[in-house]
C-alpha cells in the first residue's frame, strides 16, 4: 500500500513538472520593441557658448588718479552722457587758476606798458615755452595711448579724436608761445610791436587755459551709450590705471552668442546657418534656435577641460530669444550644430544591434516569434544607424538583444 501511494505521488511531481516546462516554453517574453517607420537622422556636435552684448563699451579712464565721484552702481542703467566717475583734477584745477592769474597779470603788463625790465619778460615766456612743450609731449603720449585702446577696441572714435585734437591744440599752444617770444623781442624797442606782444602772450595764456580746462574735463568719465552697468571693478577713493578697464556698459536684449568650435569641425559651419541653443535648467531645459552670424577668420589657442591646448575658431551666433526668456552677459548656452542629415531611412539605435556572422543583426519579432535578422548599416550618428538592408518599414525590432531568455522562435509579448 505505501508503495502504491509512492509511485501515484512520483507521478503527480512528473506531471506538475511537465506542465511548468511546457507553461514555460509557450509563455511569451516580454520585451521592448521597436516599430520601423522612416525618419530623419542627423549627425550633431555641441559646444559651450557664451551670452555677450551686441553693444557693449568697456569704459577706461584717460588719466590715472584717485577716484573722488562714482555715482553709479552694478546693473544701474545709464543714459549717454551720464556721469560714470570723476577722478581726481585738484592738480589740474590749480594749474588753470594759474594760467588764469597770469592772464591777468599779462593785461595788467599791457596796461602798464611794460614797468617791468625786459630780461624778466624773456624769462618767463621761455619757461611758458618750455611748460607748452612739456604738455605737448603729454599730449602725445596720451595719443599713443589712445591710438592702441582704439585699434583695441576700448575706446570710441569719438574719444580718439579727442586725443588727437588735444596734441594740435599742444602744438598750436607751443608755437603761438614761440610767437609770443619773438614778439618779446621785437618789442624791446618800445616803439615797434607793442601791441601784436601781447595779443601773442595773451593767445598762449588763452590756449593753455583751454588745454587744461579740456583736460578737467577728461577726468569726468561719462556713458558712451545707453545702457547697464556691469563689470564694476573700482571704488570711491580707489586709484586707477589707464591701461586696465574700470566697468562695462552694454545694451540689454541686443545680445549675441560666442563659441570657439575646433577647427576640424569648422568646415562643417558657414553664416545662415541654422542652430539650437539650449540652456540648462533644473526643471527643464530651455531650447530654441539661432542662426550663424559671423565667422572668424582665424583659430585661436584654448586649454579644454582635461588642459589640453586646441585649436579653435570664434562662431557668433545671432539668438532668436523667447519673449519670456531673461538673458544676461555671461550666461552659458549649448549650441548645438547639425552638420549632417538623412531624411526618410530607417533608423535603429545603435545598443540594438549585435554581432553576426562577420557582419551585424538585429532581432525582429516576426508572427510573433523572435528571429535573427542581418542587417547592413549606413549613415550613423552618436546614437543611432541608418540600416540600409535588412528591414521594412513595419517590422518590429527588439531593443535589447542581451535580454534574458531570447532566442529564436521564441514568443514575444511587447512590453
Amino acid at each position: 500500500m505505501k508503495r502504491k501511494w509512492k509511485i501515484v505521488l512520483g507521478a503527480v511531481l512528473a506531471v506538475f513538472i511537465l506542465g511548468f516546462i511546457l507553461f514555460n516554453t509557450t509563455k511569451g517574453l516580454k520585451a521592448e520593441l521597436l516599430e520601423i517607420q522612416p525618419r530623419i537622422i542627423s549627425k550633431t556636435f555641441q559646444e559651450e557658448g557664451t551670452v555677450v552684448s551686441e553693444v557693449e563699451r568697456p569704459i577706461y579712464p584717460m588719466y590715472g588718479g584717485k577716484i573722488v565721484d562714482l555715482p553709479v552702481e552694478e546693473g544701474q542703467r545709464v543714459n549717454k552722457g551720464d556721469l560714470l566717475a570723476a577722478i581726481d583734477s585738484k592738480e589740474l584745477t590749480f594749474q588753470l587758476q594759474q594760467l588764469q592769474a597770469q592772464l591777468k597779470s599779462v593785461q595788467g603788463e599791457e596796461v602798464k606798458a611794460y614797468q617791468e625790465p625786459y630780461e624778466t619778460e624773456v624769462k618767463n615766456q621761455k619757461l611758458l615755452i618750455e611748460q607748452a612743450r612739456q604738455d605737448l609731449q603729454t599730449a602725445l603720449n596720451n595719443f599713443e595711448r589712445a591710438k592702441q585702446l582704439y585699434k583695441a577696441g576700448a575706446i570710441t572714435k569719438s574719444e580718439y579724436e579727442d586725443a588727437y585734437n588735444m596734441v594740435e591744440s599742444a602744438k598750436n599752444n607751443l608755437e603761438r608761445q614761440r610767437e609770443a617770444l619773438s614778439l618779446l623781442y621785437a618789442s624791446h624797442n618800445p616803439t615797434s610791436g607793442t601791441k601784436e606782444y601781447y595779443t601773442g602772450r595773451k593767445e598762449a595764456l588763452m590756449a593753455q587755459i583751454d588745454l587744461l580746462k579740456y583736460k578737467i574735463n577728461q577726468y569726468n568719465i561719462v556713458a558712451p551709450v545707453d545702457g547697464i552697468v556691469s563689470n564694476l571693478t573700482v571704488k570711491k577713493g580707489m586709484v586707477v590705471n589707464p591701461a586696465l578697464p574700470i566697468m562695462t556698459v552694454f545694451q540689454k536684449d541686443s545680445y549675441e552668442v560666442e563659441v570657439f568650435v575646433l577647427t576640424e569641425d569648422i568646415s562643417s559651419i558657414e553664416p545662415g546657418m541654422k542652430v539650437k541653443l539650449i540652456q540648462d535648467r533644473k526643471d527643464e531645459d530651455i531650447i530654441f534656435e539661432g542662426s550663424v552670424e559671423r565667422i572668424a577668420p582665424s583659430a585661436v589657442q584654448k586649454i579644454s577641460a582635461l588642459g589640453l591646448e586646441e585649436q579653435r575658431v570664434k562662431v557668433t551666433i545671432k539668438p532668436d530669444i523667447p519673449e519670456d526668456l531673461e538673458l544676461y552677459p555671461g550666461y552659458k548656452l549649448d549650441v548645438e550644430f547639425t552638420i549632417d542629415k538623412k531624411e526618410n531611412v530607417l533608423v535603429v539605435p545603435k545598443t540594438a544591434l549585435f554581432p553576426f556572422e562577420n557582419g551585424d543583426a538585429v532581432w525582429v519579432v516576426r508572427n510573433g516569434k523572435a528571429q535573427v535578422q542581418p542587417v547592413e548599416k549606413g549613415f550613423e550618428n552618436n546614437r543611432d544607424v541608418v540600416i540600409e538592408k535588412g528591414l521594412q518599414e513595419g517590422d518590429l525590432v527588439i531593443l535589447n538583444p542581451q535580454l534574458e531568455g531570447l532566442e529564436e522562435g521564441k514568443k514575444i509579448v511587447e512590453k
